[in-house]
């Protein structure tokens, strides 16, 4: 609670002055309304654009990695208020220590990351072949794609080379990790319904080493319907895969959209693990059996080898009694595939994404990333205990 305080504070100390992304966003969103070409084109970062200023004049998957961000031009609220670059309080270890001072080098995000975090740097036990999760749950709203980002942030900090594959037609988890997804871009749809190599659309995610993303654009709203008279529909992702050398990763995320559709299940095709966020409320619970279903299902028919390996609790909030029912009652059903750490809510990692970043880059000291961390950590470790591990 304390932690939330502090995170509060922060947000009135800054004068909730919006980040240039959401700015962006909003102009985009009208251009499209108006019909204003001119307000559109100075939205975007992709090639032959100008810079942009929600990304520091970089086009998204294309810096090198290792190249310190400044997102001190983004908050010039918090500038005036004397907060780090990546949105800590003055004083505070984090990101913010990117930024070079008198006599001082200046460190990357991802060492400044680790830097705060406390870890040292120490590489986590990695798997023998690659892991592949589909993080589901048709519910809306769970932490889905903020799970995927952060564990998949988490575990390249730490060694892993990871790849997340988004899709969901809103792209949520392409913008927390900054790589282009605008209408037009080379896809996860292209992949899906026109045969694209994978490896085509893979984009390195720059602030982070090993983190790498397949984007998903609005074109995957429509792919539903063109997936339905396709041979092997469901399967259309495994065949990608299959066709993919995944052999230098160690883990692929796939953030799954909140529905059961078409998406979802060549998702579930695909992967050998299911991880599924709940939220620490009733309402998650209700659909939590239509999922189980599912999953059941595909594995009756489609994918033998799927299971539920992952139980995610989120958005969890310690001052309600019925979050730790919620808990309780999760715990008691299914055992040991539910995961100690719990994840709380956190300003923090809801502001992230607006600053194309995972909370572990944003702040690395609140409550949020050290929940996320220790997640990460309780995943890496689980393969080590099953024997997963080279």
């Amino acid at each position: 609670m304390a932690q939330a305080a502090d995170e509060r504070a922060g947000d009135e100390q800054a004068g909730n002055q919006p980040p240039a992304r959401v700015r962006q966003a909003l102009s985009a969103a009208v251009s499209r309304e108006t019909g204003d070409p001119a307000v559109g084109e100075g939205a975007g970062h992709g090639p032959g654009r100008g810079p942009s200023a929600g990304t520091g004049g970089r086009a998204a998957g294309t810096a090198p990695v290792g190249q310190a961000a400044s997102v001190a031009s983004d908050r010039p609220a918090d500038a005036a208020a004397g907060r780090g670059t990546a949105g800590t309080p003055a004083g505070q270890t984090g990101a913010a220590a990117a930024a070079p001072g008198p006599g001082r080098v200046a460190m990357t995000p991802a060492a400044a990351a680790l830097a705060a975090l406390g870890s040292g740097g120490r590489e986590w036990p990695r798997p023998r072949s690659c892991r592949m999760i589909t993080i589901a749950n048709q519910k809306g709203g769970v932490g889905k794609t903020t799970s995927a980002v952060n564990l998949a942030a988490s575990l390249a900090l730490h060694g892993a080379r990871v790849l997340v594959v988004d899709l969901d037609p809103q792209g949520n988890a392409s913008t927390a990790l900054d790589v282009e997804h605008r209408a037009g871009t080379v896809s996860v749809y292209n992949v899906l319904v026109e045969d694209l190599p994978l490896a085509g659309i893979v984009r390195a995610v720059a602030d982070i080493p090993g983190l790498y993303c397949a984007p998903a654009t609005i074109d995957l709203a429509g792919a539903e319907i063109e997936l339905v008279p396709l041979v092997a529909r469901e399967a259309r992702l495994s065949r990608a895969f299959a066709d993919y050398d995944a052999s230098s990763l160690d883990y692929i995320l796939i953030d799954c959209p909140p529905s059961l559709g078409l998406l979802t299940v060549n998702a579930l095709v695909a992967a050998a693990e299911v991880l599924i966020p709940i939220q620490c409320e009733y309402y998650a619970l209700e659909g939590l059996e239509q999922l189980l279903r599912t999953i059941d299902l595909v594995k009756s028919h489609l994918n033998p080898a799927l299971y539920v390996s992952t139980i995610l609790l989120t958005m969890y909030d310690g001052r309600t009694r019925l979050a730790s029912q919620v808990a309780e009652e999760v715990r008691e059903h299914f055992g040991e595939v539910v995961l100690g750490t719990v994840i709380p809510r956190s300003v923090r990692v809801s502001e992230a994404p607006s600053y194309g970043q995972s909370v572990m880059t944003y702040d690395p000291g609140s409550s949020g990333a050290q929940a996320y961390l220790e997640a990460a950590r309780e995943v890496a470790d689980r393969a080590a205990e099953l024997g997963q591990t080279g």
